[in-house]
């Protein structure tokens, strides 16, 4: 589920302050000024951590499972692997 499914309106996890941060990229360079603002998912803070924190769970890393390689690639062994040497 993405971020924008789980977007429910009037919920903000940070205000950017698009209204000053305008003012001044217009009265620099103009030409660079956005016309509107691109449209951001509506996520409470905790839900934010929440999503991410899963995300990084689903992606297999070598420090938490097991990845045969051979001994040319040790470098990738999980860190125990390296506190008991």
């Amino acid at each position: 589920m993405t971020l924008f499914e789980k977007s429910v309106a009037g919920r903000s996890a940070f205000s950017f302050g698009f209204e000053e941060d305008r003012a001044v990229a217009e009265r620099y360079i103009p030409e660079f000024a956005r016309a509107a603002v691109k449209p951001l998912p509506q996520v409470a803070e905790l839900d934010l951590v929440r999503h991410f924190t899963n995300l990084a769970t689903i992606n297999y890393g070598v420090d938490t499972g097991f990845y045969p390689l051979g001994s040319c690639t040790m470098k990738y062994n999980p860190k125990i692997n390296e506190r008991m040497a």
